[in-house]
C-alpha cells in the first residue's frame, strides 16, 4: 500500500535526496528533446539541481516520499533579476548562437524580482495519485509568496509537452528560448 508523505527540504537539504528523480527527469527531456539533444542529453544532478539548489538565495525544495523512498519533487527558486542578469547564459548554453533568444523576454523591466519553477517530476508508477498536484500546489503558493516578486517563470524543454499543465496554474507562454531549446511561460504578479 503506498503511503505518501511530504518533507520541505528548503533549509538545508540534503538535496541528495532528489538525485535519481533529477536524473530521471534529465533523461525523460533528453530523450523526448528535439533541438540540441546533445545538451539535453548532457544534464544531470551534478550540473543542474545540485548547484541550482547550493546557490539560490530563495529556495524551495518539497518532495514526496513512500515511506522511505524519493518519488516525486519541485524545485523552485528566486532573485533579484538586474540588467545583466538578464542577459547572462548558463554554461550549458555555449554551444547555442548567441542570437538565438535568451531565458528572459528582452522586454522584461529590471531590476524585477522573479521566482523561478525548476524543477517538477513525479516517478511514472506514482503519476495519477494527485502528487504532482500536491507539489505545484506547494510550489506556486511558494512562487507566489516571495517578497515583492512580480514575475514567475517556469522553461520547459522542446518535447516536454508540459506547457498546458503550467497553463492551467496561469502561467501564459512567454517567448522561444536559446533557438527553440525551451519554452518560457510566465505570470505577472
Amino acid at each position: 500500500m503506498i503511503n505518501i508523505t511530504y518533507k520541505d527540504l528548503s533549509s538545508d537539504g540534503p538535496v541528495e535526496e532528489c538525485r535519481d528523480l533529477c536524473n530521471a527527469l534529465m533523461k525523460l527531456q533528453a530523450d523526448r528533446g528535439v533541438k540540441y539533444k546533445e545538451i539535453l542529453e548532457s544534464m544531470d544532478f551534478e550540473n543542474r539541481l545540485k548547484p541550482a539548489f547550493n546557490g539560490a538565495k530563495k529556495r524551495f525544495l518539497y518532495v514526496a516520499y513512500d515511506r522511505d523512498k524519493p518519488v516525486g519533487y519541485i524545485f523552485c527558486e528566486a532573485d533579484t533579476v538586474t540588467e545583466e542578469t538578464k542577459k547572462a547564459r548558463p554554461g550549458w548554453a555555449d554551444l547555442i548562437p548567441e542570437n538565438a533568444g535568451e531565458l528572459y523576454p528582452s522586454n522584461l523591466v529590471v531590476p524585477a524580482v522573479a521566482s523561478h519553477l525548476n524543477n517538477l517530476y513525479v516517478l511514472p508508477e506514482y503519476r495519477e495519485q494527485h502528487i504532482g498536484s500536491e507539489l505545484m500546489d506547494k510550489g506556486m503558493e511558494w512562487l507566489r509568496s516571495v517578497p515583492d516578486v512580480r514575475y514567475i517563470f517556469v522553461h520547459v524543454s522542446n518535447g516536454n509537452n508540459a506547457g498546458s499543465l503550467y497553463e492551467k496554474y496561469g502561467f501564459i507562454y512567454s517567448h522561444d528560448v536559446y533557438d527553440g531549446m525551451i519554452d518560457a511561460y510566465i505570470i505577472k504578479v
